[in-house]
């Protein structure tokens, strides 16, 4: 059963659309002013909570998670999954603006809206995205000196991560992600993907034809042995050990692995979930220089 509910989520995160921005202008049309620190914001995913709370936002409520979260924010109400938030509880809070990732949108659906509660989607779905979505929520809210500082630390970072890397040697990648039977892989326009671009490293769903356009695509094992990637990625999403065995266990029996260069040359690796989600986060620098140190280690 939990391999059924994680497949699903898996589905349901590979047909969402990437996200889209939070939009200052419909909320002043609806008379909500969110540079009001009376204003009730309540945060949906951890990823917001702690760009809210690093923009110096104040929040009413927070996500449940199964990971940590900043000390902070710890003691807020707690509102459910990200993936289930509870309306019930949103309502107790009087809240008039709920903030998640635009990931989620299809899945939280017009609820909150009939609710009055506004709800706001926050466009992470690239190392890019993130940046730019810290910008456009500083402005919208009236943080814009807060936001200028951490697009400043995060560029600065970001140059000190990408001066050493040589842009010429295309290394060959696949960034699987799934579970057994089921496999996706990740495009330059998933989170993941954006590292890859970023520092260089060529994807290999670059050269595949495909009539899907969003950040995951269907795995064809075919396919994959015939561009013959140099490094292979595995990520997972939800029941995490149990996936990672699952998969262990395919590359184990299944012979058609064994004719991979990245699985010859042991350069296949698991992707730390708190470092390498579905989208970015506040630590998207940190998940850069991981991904540097997995494509470039000597």
């Amino acid at each position: 059963m939990k391999r059924l509910i994680a497949l699903m989520l898996v589905m349901m995160i590979c047909a969402m659309p990437a996200g889209c921005g939070a939009k200052g202008d419909e909320l002043e049309n609806k008379n909500i002013d969110v540079k009001n620190e009376e204003t009730r914001i309540v945060a949906g995913s951890v990823a917001v909570a702690e760009m809210l709370l690093a923009l110096d936002i104040p929040m009413v409520g927070r996500p449940s998670t199964q990971y940590g979260i900043n000390d902070k924010i710890k003691d807020l109400p707690e509102i459910g999954l990200p993936m289930n938030p509870d309306l019930e509880v949103v309502k107790s809070l009087r809240g008039d603006v709920f903030i998640t990732s635009g990931a989620l949108k299809e899945l939280i659906g017009s609820k909150f809206e009939q609710n009055g509660v506004h709800p706001m989607y926050a466009d992470l779905s690239s190392y890019d995205a993130v940046k730019e979505t810290i910008e456009k929520i500083g402005k919208d809210f009236g943080k814009e000196e807060n936001a200028k500082k951490i697009i400043e630390d995060f560029e600065k970072k970001e140059k000190e991560i990408l001066k050493d890397v040589d842009g010429n040697k295309k290394l060959k990648v696949m960034i699987l992600f799934g579970a057994p039977g089921h496999f996706m892989v990740a495009t330059e326009k998933s989170f993941v993907g954006s590292l890859i671009d970023k520092l260089g490293a060529e994807n290999i769903t670059t050269k595949v034809k495909s009539k899907y356009k969003g950040p995951y695509l269907p795995f064809s094992l075919e396919v994959a042995l015939k561009e013959n990637p140099d490094v292979i990625f595995r990520m997972y999403h939800g029941y995490i050990e149990e996936a990672k065995k699952q998969v262990q266990e395919e590359f184990r029996i299944n012979p058609q692995w064994g004719n991979f260069k990245a699985i010859k040359e042991n350069k296949v690796y698991d992707l730390d979930p708190e470092y390498f989600g579905v989208t970015g986060d506040m630590g998207a620098t940190e998940s850069l220089e991981k991904m540097k140190d997995y494509l470039y280690k000597k």
